[in-house]
């Protein structure tokens, strides 16, 4: 039988839309003291805001006799017409939020404006509401206490309180990265954690949050125009194997978007290798009606009226910044998307015929026997052309080293057919297993720094390697705090003090925060981990010329474990096997 829901039922359902973890609760209070022309906001948070989320402001208040319309769905001051929704100026405007916070919480608010001369409590339990007149200052202040008490089927999906921490602290980020005219303070249970001043210069506040590293390798960018960007990228150098120094926002709004992701990416071309991501903190200003926001319950995601428009002005902007201030030759897009990259270096064409190669991902025991393999190698050399390294053959055991394929593989004449070796996967199982046998065997040994390193960190990077200090030390790492953002490093593992020490931090940080690493449930497990992290970015790297030398001793390293395995730590094979009947089948031999 249909019946028609309570209407309790019914703000419990909406609130899921709106309200999906502690997070999204304090995403919709800031979007609303901003609105309201804030220049201050603190938030408050006790475990993770599950327990207390208090948002107070100086902004302009609420009018009594608005105030419990305030709190009704559906109510807002921020549109009034289907027009609105096409030309949207504020960070809110569904006039969901409150109604759906107060329905799942214990809910407080107090306000007052300018022209009053006392405030407006409102307070909300079990669905009861009490109005009273206060005492407070000019602004509004919500409190939020026993998030999700009456659902608790909502509540035990939350994470730890740490996690939840972690998604308040990258959201406060967000907002403070591009609202620098206003002085954010973040308390976490008990302790302040932020707390930046107003400034009119941006790259200042970028400074606060992002830490003066990172801060003084940007590149300031814009375009004028109908639509507007500006802010600023980071120089090769700071790129990352992450993308959590990537903001975008579209009319000071926090988005993610793929298509400006993708442009900024492609307008590095080959400046850095794929696996990295740059940094960037840009703002995208555009007339309303050119951009949808209201596409997502979280309104995190928006839709461009031509997003092709958008791709070319973020690619090209990202060019020109780059061929400004990086003295490289750089060929820039101009028109239209057939080419999109540009790069420093010509690539030789690919030849005209490309025979498709099976291959299987398993060696055979391969025999010796006489072989004709070397009678294709001048073949090889003319269609590699520039790409293939030739050298003086080496044999080791069975196998003859012909050379380097693209500076990334080694190719080896076998007794039953070719081989071809992913250099870098095999030089980082070959080190994952000394540094592994060398850490259970002995105590790990560390290098000290001829002079300590300082390293500034994020707001959110802080807090991991804080909570992280005791495990790394044990690693062979000896870091200490300095400051509230700043750490020394004075030493670091043996194996590591060869590499871009900041750089290893930081991609350690990125370990400490993967999920694989959250699961990992021992200690052995989590140093696993990190080994693994040492042995990838000690190894030969792909792309990286390497001496007959180091070729010739990689394959007797090879040799010794061939037998056992084949991959890399990740899973990875770094050996490709291509038989003599699978060249006279591509040949059409057979």
């Amino acid at each position: 039988m249909i019946k028609k829901l309570s209407q309790d039922l019914i703000n419990k359902i909406a609130a899921g839309e709106v309200v999906e973890r502690p997070a999204s609760v304090v995403k919709e209070l800031i979007e609303n003291s901003i609105d309201a022309r804030a220049t201050q906001i603190v938030l408050e948070i006790k475990n993770g805001g599950i327990d207390l989320i208090s948002l107070a402001d100086n902004g302009i208040g609420i009018k009594k006799e608005d105030a419990e319309l305030a709190i009704e769905r559906h109510a807002t001051s921020k549109i009034s017409s289907v027009e609105d929704l096409f030309n949207i100026q504020t960070l809110g405007f569904r006039g969901e939020a409150l109604a759906s916070i107060a329905a799942v919480s214990q809910f407080a608010l107090e306000t007052k404006t300018q022209k009053e001369i006392e405030g407006t409590s409102l307070k909300i339990e079990n669905g009861k509401l009490k109005i009273d007149p206060c005492g407070c200052p000019e602004g509004t202040k919500v409190i939020i206490k026993e998030l999700f008490y009456n659902v608790p089927a909502r509540k035990k999906f939350l994470k730890s309180a740490s996690t939840e921490y972690k998604q308040i602290l990258e959201l406060f980020t967000q907002f403070a990265l591009i609202n620098p005219q206003i002085n954010f303070k973040l308390i976490n249970n008990g302790k302040i954690i932020l707390n930046l001043p107003q400034t009119k210069d941006w790259l200042e506040r970028i400074k606060q949050i992002l830490g003066s590293d990172i801060a003084k390798e940007l590149i300031p960018i814009g375009a004028k125009g109908t639509l507007q960007i500006s802010g600023f990228i980071g120089k090769p150098q700071i790129a990352r194997n992450n993308k959590k120094a990537q903001f975008i926002f579209v009319n000071n709004r926090a988005v993610q978007d793929f298509i400006i992701a993708k442009a900024v990416k492609e307008g590095y071309g080959t400046l850095i290798p794929k696996e990295l991501n740059p940094t960037f903190i840009l703002n995208f200003q555009m007339p309303p009606e050119l951009v949808d926001v209201n596409v997502h319950p979280r309104k995190t995601e928006v839709k461009f009226l031509n997003s092709q428009e958008i791709y070319l002005a973020a690619l090209q902007t990202v060019q020109k910044a780059l061929t400004n201030n990086i003295s490289q030759e750089i060929q820039i897009t101009q028109t239209g998307l057939t080419s999109r990259k540009f790069i420093l270096k010509p690539r030789v064409s690919n030849p005209s015929y490309q025979p498709t190669v099976s291959y299987q991902p398993t060696f055979k025991n391969i025999r010796s026997q006489p072989s004709t393999v070397s009678q294709a190698i001048k073949f090889s050399q003319e269609v590699l052309k520039n790409n293939f390294t030739a050298q003086p053959q080496k044999q080791i055991g069975d196998w003859r080293l012909l050379g380097q394929i693209h500076n990334s593989y080694l190719l080896v004449e076998a007794p039953q057919g070719i081989l071809i070796i992913d250099q870098h996967a095999a030089a980082e199982r070959i080190l994952y297993e000394k540094f592994k046998k060398s850490y259970k065997t002995e105590k790990i040994k560390s290098q000290r720094l001829l002079l300590p390193l300082n390293l500034e960190l994020s707001a959110s990077e802080n807090e991991i390697l804080k909570q992280s200090l005791n495990f790394l030390q044990g690693l062979g790492f000896d870091i200490e705090i300095f400051g509230n953002k700043a750490f020394i490093i004075n030493a670091v593992p043996q194996e590591l003090d060869k590499l871009d020490i900041k750089q290893t931090i930081l991609g350690i940080i990125n370990d400490l925060e993967d999920q694989d690493f959250s699961r990992a449930k021992s200690l052995e497990e989590k140093k696993d981990l990190v080994i693994k992290y040492a042995a990838c970015r000690t190894a030969i790297k792909f792309n990286d010329k390497i001496a007959i030398e180091e070729q010739t001793k990689l394959l007797e390293d090879i040799l010794n474990i061939i037998d056992k395995i084949n991959t890399c730590p990740h899973g990875r094979p770094f050996v490709m096997e291509l038989t003599l009947d699978q060249l006279a089948k591509n040949f059409k031999r057979k």
